[in-house]
Protein backbone atom coordinates (compact mmCIF):
# COMPACT_ATOMS: atom_id res chain seq x y z
CA UNK A 1 0.00 0.00 0.00
CA UNK A 2 1.32 3.57 -0.97
CA UNK A 3 -0.37 7.19 -0.54
CA UNK A 4 0.46 10.51 -1.11
CA UNK A 5 1.77 11.65 2.59
CA UNK A 6 0.20 15.07 4.19
CA UNK A 7 1.76 17.37 6.03
CA UNK A 8 1.60 17.73 9.74
CA UNK A 9 -1.13 19.74 9.63
CA UNK A 10 -2.75 17.30 7.69
CA UNK A 11 -2.14 19.25 4.31
CA UNK A 12 -1.34 17.24 0.77
CA UNK A 13 2.38 17.10 0.50
CA UNK A 14 3.56 18.84 -3.51
CA UNK A 15 6.63 19.33 -4.89
CA UNK A 16 9.34 16.30 -4.15
CA UNK A 17 7.92 13.62 -6.57
CA UNK A 18 7.66 10.34 -4.86
CA UNK A 19 9.25 11.59 -1.92
CA UNK A 20 6.10 12.74 -0.83
CA UNK A 21 4.67 8.90 -0.43
CA UNK A 22 4.05 7.09 2.63
CA UNK A 23 3.37 3.12 2.21
CA UNK A 24 2.86 0.09 4.15
CA UNK A 25 2.16 0.56 7.99
CA UNK A 26 2.84 4.37 7.49
CA UNK A 27 0.45 4.48 4.68
CA UNK A 28 -2.55 2.37 6.90
CA UNK A 29 -1.73 4.71 10.26
CA UNK A 30 -2.13 7.56 7.88
CA UNK A 31 -5.60 5.91 6.33
CA UNK A 32 -6.82 5.39 10.17
CA UNK A 33 -5.92 9.12 11.48
CA UNK A 34 -7.50 10.71 8.14
CA UNK A 35 -10.51 8.58 8.44
CA UNK A 36 -11.13 9.44 12.70
CA UNK A 37 -11.01 12.95 11.20
CA UNK A 38 -13.45 12.81 8.66
CA UNK A 39 -16.33 14.43 9.67
CA UNK A 40 -19.93 12.71 8.63
CA UNK A 41 -21.34 14.33 5.23
CA UNK A 42 -18.01 16.38 4.33
CA UNK A 43 -16.90 13.97 1.19
CA UNK A 44 -18.98 15.08 -1.91
CA UNK A 45 -18.00 11.33 -3.03
CA UNK A 46 -19.10 9.42 -0.12
CA UNK A 47 -21.55 11.50 1.76
CA UNK A 48 -21.83 8.69 4.73
CA UNK A 49 -17.91 8.39 5.35
CA UNK A 50 -16.76 9.85 8.16
CA UNK A 51 -18.03 10.68 11.98
CA UNK A 52 -20.77 12.65 12.82
CA UNK A 53 -18.61 14.76 15.16
CA UNK A 54 -20.83 17.36 14.99
CA UNK A 55 -23.59 15.77 17.22
CA UNK A 56 -21.59 13.17 19.25
CA UNK A 57 -18.72 15.60 20.69
CA UNK A 58 -21.87 18.06 22.23
CA UNK A 59 -23.89 15.64 23.60
CA UNK A 60 -24.45 14.04 26.97
CA UNK A 61 -23.46 10.10 27.11
CA UNK A 62 -21.81 10.21 23.62
CA UNK A 63 -19.10 8.42 24.71
CA UNK A 64 -19.59 5.15 23.81
CA UNK A 65 -21.49 5.84 20.75
CA UNK A 66 -17.99 7.58 20.02
CA UNK A 67 -16.00 4.59 20.83
CA UNK A 68 -18.19 2.48 18.41
CA UNK A 69 -17.48 4.46 15.60
CA UNK A 70 -14.02 5.05 16.09
CA UNK A 71 -13.66 1.16 16.14
CA UNK A 72 -16.23 0.58 13.34
CA UNK A 73 -14.19 3.35 11.15
CA UNK A 74 -10.63 1.70 12.09
CA UNK A 75 -11.51 -1.62 11.37
CA UNK A 76 -12.84 -0.87 7.94
CA UNK A 77 -9.71 0.36 6.86
CA UNK A 78 -7.79 -1.31 4.56
CA UNK A 79 -5.04 -3.40 6.49
CA UNK A 80 -6.28 -3.03 10.08
CA UNK A 81 -6.57 -6.68 11.38
CA UNK A 82 -7.64 -5.87 15.01
CA UNK A 83 -7.80 -3.01 17.95
CA UNK A 84 -5.79 -3.50 20.76
CA UNK A 85 -6.76 -0.80 22.69
CA UNK A 86 -9.05 2.02 22.40
CA UNK A 87 -10.53 4.76 24.64
CA UNK A 88 -11.29 8.33 24.49
CA UNK A 89 -11.08 11.13 26.60
CA UNK A 90 -14.30 13.69 26.19
CA UNK A 91 -14.76 17.06 27.14
CA UNK A 92 -18.15 18.06 26.11
CA UNK A 93 -17.51 21.79 27.63
CA UNK A 94 -15.24 22.61 24.50
CA UNK A 95 -15.95 19.65 22.59
CA UNK A 96 -13.17 18.10 21.96
CA UNK A 97 -12.20 14.08 21.99
CA UNK A 98 -8.71 12.77 22.28
CA UNK A 99 -9.23 9.49 20.69
CA UNK A 100 -6.66 6.64 22.43
CA UNK A 101 -6.17 3.89 19.65
CA UNK A 102 -3.82 0.89 19.06
CA UNK A 103 -4.52 -1.61 16.63
CA UNK A 104 -2.66 -4.30 14.35
CA UNK A 105 -1.88 -4.04 10.99
CA UNK A 106 -1.34 -6.67 8.08
CA UNK A 107 2.39 -5.41 8.48
CA UNK A 108 2.32 -7.12 12.14
CA UNK A 109 3.23 -4.01 13.29
CA UNK A 110 0.95 -2.37 15.56
CA UNK A 111 0.40 1.57 15.76
CA UNK A 112 -0.58 3.67 18.37
CA UNK A 113 -2.91 6.61 17.54
CA UNK A 114 -3.12 9.89 19.83
CA UNK A 115 -5.74 11.85 17.95
CA UNK A 116 -7.89 15.16 19.09
CA UNK A 117 -10.79 16.04 17.27
CA UNK A 118 -12.72 19.05 17.34
CA UNK A 119 -16.25 20.18 16.81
Amino acid sequence: MKVSGLSKTGDWRFGRGRAVYVQDSDAIRQNVMTRIRSFAGDWFLDVTAGIDWIQLLGRPNSRNRILREVERITLATDGVVRITELDIDHNRANRRATIILSYDDIFGVQQAVNEAVEA
